[in-house]
């Protein structure tokens, strides 16, 4: 379980993200600084020394971002980061994600071993990362407008299991917003469909489109005024404080509770007052994605062995227009600006 949260105003140049990192077992945290000009292989194989790579790439743009885990396979697996161009990115967990599984990469598909790594090192925006996976309009049957592209996305099946299965939150300093899930499609697996984000949050199951959907049996929370008195049965009654406007929003850690619960707080946050600069921004965003932290041992469930205990284990602030990444654990009571020396990928949270 994850969320995320953006806050962007171009006018502005305010671009802010927050990310939740929500797990049952400890994601290690790992960060590391991936210059532009270095290379990486898109596509890795430790059982047989023929494989040849078929997606390579060198990096146009420099990133910070946190490696999931560790290493999988020798390669960086991330699962947030942000570019020196400004594009922030974060992988949620989604179950009903639909990846290729072939042993052998189709034409079509990119890797998705390193995918995160190769959209931080080649993307500059939103846009551009439309046309890496050559992606166009399309109306889905519910009539939502979508982008669907023609690149599709491999995972090999006998890594398919240890990789988490993912939807993509992108956005850049230009104030575009897209959820990216991976889906069948006329009988292909992976293929990428480009949901756009209104309200700048995402969760996790169900699918993205529902959660909005959702959203129509919140509306009454939008209120932002509390009743001060009412009448029953002819008699009147004064409320007893503050904050009964917020009386049915949803509190559990369930995705969509979580997702209602972020959306309705940082609607009503921006109609008081919006953030007059990153600062500002960064400092609502904090708040709000609090209200959405997993505390460790409230949340479990029963396994074979132990209990399965999600927790908000990281939390992550991106400062999209001047290239910072603010990381505060579940051990901390402040964020830490994350800064890796220019020679040392991969940095270990504890040494700064």
């Amino acid at each position: 379980m994850c969320t995320k949260i953006n806050y962007i105003n171009s006018k502005k140049k305010i671009a802010v993200s927050a990310r939740t990192m929500d797990f049952a077992s400890p994601t290690g945290q790992k960060f590391g600084l991936f210059k532009a000009g270095l290379k990486l292989q898109n596509q890795v194989n430790n059982s047989s020394d023929e494989f040849t790579t078929k997606y390579d790439f060198k990096a146009k743009f420099s990133d910070i971002g946190f490696n999931f885990a560790g290493k999988h396979y020798g390669i960086r697996t991330v699962s947030d980061g942000l570019n020196s161009a400004g594009l922030s990115l974060g992988t949620l967990w989604l179950p009903q994600t639909s990846f290729d599984s072939s042993v052998k990469t189709p034409v079509d598909c990119l890797s998705g071993l390193t995918l995160p790594q190769l959209i931080l090192g080649t993307c500059a925006t939103v846009a551009d990362v439309i046309k890496l996976f050559e992606a166009t309009p399309l109306v889905n049957h519910d009539g939502e407008e979508v982008l669907v592209g023609k690149k599709r996305v491999n995972v090999p099946v006998e890594y398919i299991q240890q990789y988490a299965t993912i939807h993509l939150g992108l956005a850049d300093p230009s104030g575009a917003q897209y959820v990216v899930e991976f889906e069948t499609r006329d009988g292909k697996a992976g293929v990428p469909v480009f949901y756009k984000d209104p309200y700048g949050v995402l969760t996790n199951a169900p699918k993205f489109s529902w959660h909005k959907e959702n959203l129509r049996n919140y509306v009454g929370l939008t209120e932002k005024f509390n009743i001060t008195k009412g009448k029953i049965m002819g008699q009147e009654i004064n409320t007893t404080g503050f904050g009964n406007n917020q009386r049915s929003l949803p509190g559990s850690g369930l995705p969509a509770d979580r997702y209602v619960r972020a959306v309705i707080l940082k609607s009503l946050a921006l109609e008081e007052s919006e953030p007059k600069d990153n600062n500002e921004a960064m400092l609502l965003l904090d708040k709000v994605i609090a209200t959405v932290n997993v505390i460790k041992g409230t949340s479990a469930n029963h396994g074979t062995l132990s209990p399965d205990v999600d927790w908000t284990q990281w939390t992550t602030i991106h400062d999209m227009t001047n290239f910072k990444i603010y990381q505060k654990s579940d051990n901390d009571l402040g964020f830490k600006e994350l800064i890796c020396e220019p020679l040392k990928l991969e940095c270990d949270i504890e040494v700064i």
